[in-house]
């Protein structure tokens, strides 16, 4: 754990916030730089999907539900889906790359009743697999709404071939607390991950879409 984490990450995303403003709203965006990690063994590679403490404002992720019967239905009265697709669409995205690519790019996460798995990796598992977004099934008995939220809120970061990794953790407009809570949360979790826990953490920063980095100042304990 870092001392004074919280009021760090607060410090520089009020700097971030001082970017000039644009004609369109900024996100507010984390970078973890990594050193000391050998990228080429596998063990020291991830992808991990994290839940915010509070949600992105309106860069909510994109949520798109692949279900059928009932759960198609209920997954279409809830507002934070954006998409709800079903036995035959998929069906007819299989062969199409040029649909299933657009589809991929267009969606955040893609949620899965358990049932629709083998169709869903069919017509879209090389597509999403090269976008690094895995099918997520949806567990037997979950609340569907609960989970959609949890995904709405989430953001997924990689490390794989270079020392950086990074995410948005909000918007321009939102409160600075609640961006800094998000971004602890990311850290915190990004840090569990690696070996030497904070030793392995080279900078951290965050900036406004359009605007200059601005390095969070931190302190081992």
């Amino acid at each position: 754990m870092l001392r004074t984490l919280s009021s760090k990450l607060l410090d520089a995303i009020e700097a971030a916030k001082k970017s000039p403003t644009r004609k369109f709203l900024q996100s507010i965006e984390l970078t973890m730089n990594v050193k000391d990690v050998d990228l080429t063994k596998p063990e020291n590679r991830f992808t991990e999907t994290i839940e915010l403490p509070h949600a992105l404002g309106k860069k909510k992720r994109k949520i798109c539900v692949i279900a059928s019967g009932d759960m198609a239905l209920k997954a279409e009265k809830i507002s934070t889906v954006d998409k709800v697709l079903g036995k035959e669409d998929l069906e007819a995205l299989v062969g199409n790359k040029r649909m299933a690519k657009k589809l991929a790019r267009s969606y955040d996460y893609f949620l899965v009743e358990p049932s629709m798995m083998s169709i869903a990796a069919k017509a879209l598992g090389a597509v999403l697999g090269a976008k690094g977004k895995a099918p997520v099934p949806i567990p037997p008995g979950t609340e569907l709404d609960k989970f959609v939220e949890k995904y709405s809120r989430s953001v997924t970061l990689r490390l794989r071939k270079g020392p950086k990794l990074g995410c948005i953790i909000g918007t321009e407009d939102m409160d600075s607390k609640a961006l800094a809570e998000n971004a602890e949360t990311v850290i915190n979790r990004i840090v569990e991950k690696l070996e030497k826990r904070f030793k392995n953490i080279a900078s951290i920063y965050v900036k406004k879409t359009m605007g200059k980095p601005v390095k969070v100042e931190i302190e081992e304990k």
